[in-house]
């Protein structure tokens, strides 16, 4: 059996590309002093359904081009220490933990970069994970983005591609977000989970007799 995680405002309160964002200005490593105004415009599109993913990864990962893995990985390590652990939500670590018990495995699929989807996971004990994912050239990040994208209907194909090349069957599937921009995954697994769901999601979480999670803060 499966258990799959969505990760901004699920398993952490907040969104983990915003947060970093707020993390380079801090460090003053951001080029864009209105970077702060112009990332919460993108979130508002996001929650609208309208965000257009090319754009956003091309803001978000602008400062990062040029940086070399081993300094990427740094910076993003202490982030995660810094920033992500303190906003980890203790309700769905009991979630995490259920699902251990139970010998499911677990995936956080999420449209976040890798480069952040994949310590964090780890920081949660979660061995796999799916982002967006994000292009190197000779070690250094381009600030382009690759094939995989699982944002919207994006994390169904995200899915199926990592699911083929399991060696052994999945079987049942929880999947649990807040957004309704997974509502393509949401609709096809066998037990959705909407955890604080946006209006959108509330309502058809509502409607299909899902699971709601709410309160779910640290």
């Amino acid at each position: 059996m499966l258990a799959i995680f969505d990760l901004d405002d699920t398993l952490i309160h907040g969104d983990s590309a915003h947060l970093f964002t707020a993390f380079l200005l801090g460090q003053g490593l951001h080029p864009n002093p209105d970077a702060t105004h112009k990332d919460e415009q993108f979130i508002q599109k996001y929650q609208n359904g309208t965000l257009n993913l090319e754009e956003y990864m091309e803001f978000s990962l602008e400062p990062l081009k040029g940086w070399s893995k081993t300094r990427l990985e740094n910076m993003v390590n202490a982030f995660v220490i810094e920033v992500i652990e303190p906003r980890i939500c203790p309700a769905m670590k009991q979630r995490l933990d259920w699902h251990r018990q139970q010998q499911h495995r677990l995936l956080i699929i999420s449209a976040t970069g890798e480069h952040l989807v994949l310590p964090i996971a780890k920081a949660l004990g979660i061995h796999d994970a799916l982002g967006i994912e994000v292009l190197w050239n000779d070690c250094e990040l381009t600030g382009e983005i690759g094939a995989r994208r699982p944002f919207q209907a994006g994390k169904i194909e995200a899915l199926k591609h990592w699911s083929s090349v399991q060696t052994t069957p999945l079987g049942p599937t929880w999947f649990y977000s807040d957004s309704h921009n997974d509502l393509p995954l949401l609709e096809q697994v066998d037990h959705p989970v909407a955890v604080n769901p946006d209006p959108k999601l509330l309502a058809r979480a509502q409607a299909a007799g899902w699971t709601i999670l709410e309160g779910v803060r640290p």
